[in-house]
Parts: structure tokens; C-alpha cells; sequence
């Protein structure tokens, strides 16, 4: 009985660690977005630069914030010790992430003819959920 007990505490409080991380990782990814989405707007009407050319600057500014958070604030487990290592596979889970959100805004932009920053906010719920699963599965979980 109290190991039934205690496997049900652990459930609970795993379920409950995750739901924190995720609220947290909303907070972290709704600061380094707003990064995103500024500095895409900016970039892309103020300076001149193609729209996909701002996004992929952008969203890679918000990026190297959010690991910097994310590593500090939100996920205290980590699989990876070696910092450098960890860093590695932050990039290619990102790099899947920027594939995802160029594709999806360049798709909503160029065949849907949305206006670029509506496809940015689009691809940025699409994003979200592959960046956070990705990290909290492949570096954040003890298996």
C-alpha cells in the first residue's frame, strides 16, 4: 500500500512538473516572441529585408533567449551534462523549429496571400509545440 502510495505521489507530481514547465516555457516563449515578432517587423519594413530573410533573424534571436531562460529557469533536469553538447542539440531541435516556421509562413504568405505577420503568428502556434515537446523530451527527460 505505501508503494502504491508513493508511485501515486510521483505520477502526480511528474504531471505537475511538467504543467509548471510548460506555463513557464509560455512565459519564457511569449517574451523571446514579442523579440521575435519586433525585430521581424523591423527588419523586414524598416530596414528592407525579404520577409523570410527577417524571420530566420529573428526567430534565431529569440532562440539563443530562450535557451538562455530555458536552461536557467524552467527545465532543472538535464540529460546532457556537457553544456556544449546540450547547446548542440537545442540548435538542431531549433533548426527543425526555423524549418517548420519558414515553411509555414512562406506557404501562408506566398499561397494563402496572408499578410507576413499573420503567417508569423500561425506558424508560431505550430512552432511552440514542436520547440517545447522536442527540448522537454530529448533534453529534459530522464529516461
Amino acid at each position: 500500500m505505501k508503494n502504491k502510495i508513493a508511485d501515486i505521489y510521483s505520477k502526480f507530481m511528474l504531471k505537475n512538473e511538467t504543467f509548471t514547465q510548460a506555463v513557464k516555457y509560455f512565459i519564457v516563449g511569449g517574451f523571446c516572441t514579442v523579440l521575435d515578432f519586433a525585430l521581424l517587423f523591423i527588419l523586414t519594413h524598416f530596414v528592407g529585408l525579404n520577409y523570410l530573410t527577417s524571420s530566420i533573424i529573428s526567430f534565431m534571436s529569440g532562440t539563443v533567449l530562450n535557451y538562455f531562460l530555458c536552461t536557467y529557469w524552467i527545465f532543472k533536469v538535464k540529460v546532457v551534462e556537457n553544456r556544449k553538447h546540450e547547446f548542440i542539440f537545442y540548435v538542431i531541435i531549433t533548426a527543425i523549429g526555423l524549418v517548420i516556421n519558414t515553411l509555414l509562413i512562406w506557404s501562408f504568405t506566398e499561397y494563402w496571400g496572408l499578410y507576413f505577420m499573420l503567417s508569423k503568428l500561425m506558424a508560431t502556434f505550430v512552432t511552440y509545440w514542436w520547440n517545447f515537446g522536442a527540448r522537454k523530451y530529448f533534453l529534459h527527460t530522464i529516461r
